[in-house]
């Protein structure tokens, strides 16, 4: 593989092992200070034909989320935020998938509360069948109402996977 070719995938379905994937997202909170935290992965997998990645979806528990805090765990649950009582579930499905450099780009709809909105996310692999998956999400279009100035706009993503390959 050079440094610029994202490497060839086994054909067939690679299924995220949910014990061992992370969704993890960093904002901006009263515009100085950042909070991290993680949405447990439930479930996800890879479809892989020809050589090609032709189908990427994933499903994220917001009950589980935690950023460390339970009073803003709880706040963000609420039904103003996430919803997450009503509607635990959060989704990702690929739209497009192409090879770039060393890994994949891979466009798709965040799917939460009732909404969705675009998401594209920079993957590449970490060792046989470890990826890791970043980006940013742009938080106005999901209807989250809360001012920028108590959570920002933007939420940086990294989703660090372990595949289980195709038998």
């Amino acid at each position: 593989m050079s440094p610029h070719t994202a490497p060839a995938l086994r054909a067939g379905t690679w299924t995220v092992r949910s014990g061992r994937t992370t969704a993890a997202f960093e904002v901006r909170n009263v515009g100085v200070n950042r909070v991290r935290g993680t949405i447990p992965v439930r479930t996800g997998g890879v479809e892989v034909r020809d050589g090609a990645v032709t189908a990427v979806h994933a499903e994220l528990d917001l009950g589980a989320l935690d950023t460390r805090n339970e009073r803003r765990d709880a706040d963000l649950r609420k039904p103003n935020l996430l919803d997450s009582a009503a509607r635990p579930a959060m989704t990702f499905t690929a739209t497009g998938v192409r090879r770039q450099d060393d890994g994949w780009a891979v466009t798709g709809e965040l799917a939460l509360r009732g909404t969705s909105c675009p998401l594209t996310l920079t993957v590449v692999p970490d060792g046989a069948t470890r990826v890791r998956a970043t980006g940013t999400l742009d938080r106005a279009p999901l209807g989250l109402r809360v001012p920028r100035a108590v959570i920002g706009r933007y939420v940086r993503i990294v989703v660090e996977a372990e595949l289980e390959p195709p038998s």
